[in-house]
Formats: structure tokens, sequence, C-alpha cells
């Protein structure tokens, strides 16, 4: 009796959590594929900028990220622009509205969403 009764509870708490992953970008099973935001859509400054909060919290580092983040701010108006600002305070716009924490995202999850914007900042250089 006590095997069936566990099987259940078992089957209801992994039914809830997947509910609550489908229903919370950020997480796996939610918006992104694993919980990775989309960063195809974001622009140069909030590229520029998340990619700053990644160099300066050492989540990225090395010459490579240190000279992409260098070409972008010398872009004009880079820096100054509104989504620079978000950026640097560590939001991934990813369109539609949409942002993702990296404060609030696990250490991995973190380094990986910052490899990815890294990518995507050379592509505007």
């Amino acid at each position: 009796m006590k095997r069936g009764f566990l099987g259940v509870i078992s089957l209801s708490l992994i039914g809830a959590i997947g509910s609550v992953q489908a229903q919370i970008p950020g997480i796996p099973g939610g918006a992104g594929a694993m919980g990775v935001p989309d960063v195809s859509s974001m622009g140069m400054g909030n590229a520029a900028g998340v990619l700053s909060y990644c160099v300066k919290n050492k989540v990225l580092g090395g010459s490579d990220a240190s000279s992409v983040l260098g070409s972008l701010t010398k872009k004009p108006d880079v820096t100054k622009s509104k989504d620079y600002g978000v950026g640097s305070a560590g939001k991934v716009l990813t369109g539609k509205g949409q942002s993702f924490s990296l404060d609030s995202a696990p250490k991995q999850l973190k380094s990986q969403v910052c490899d990815m914007v890294l990518k995507q900042a050379k592509s505007f250089i």
C-alpha cells in the first residue's frame, strides 16, 4: 500500500513541477530550451551591456570577450543607449518585451548565456 501511495505522490509532484516550468521563462522546459533565453534578437546595445556584465562579474574572461566588448563600446551611442544600461545590470532583452535576469540564474546557466551573448555580440562587429 505504501509503494502505491508514494508512486501517486511522485507522479503528482512531477506533473506539478512540469506545469510550473512551462509557465516560467528561464526554467528548463519554460520559454527557452533548457532555460536558456533566445539571444538571437537582442540588439547591439543590450549585447554590449550584457557582455560588460559578464566580464565585470568574471563570468567571461580572456582577451576575446574584452576585445569584442571594446569594439562594441567604440560604436556610436552604444554605451548611451537604454539597452546598454539594462544589459550592464545583467538583463538580457530577448524581444517581445521579455527579459532574462543573469543575477538570478544559476552559475552554469549564467556562463552558458554569457557565451551565447559573446557569439551574438561578434555578429555586430
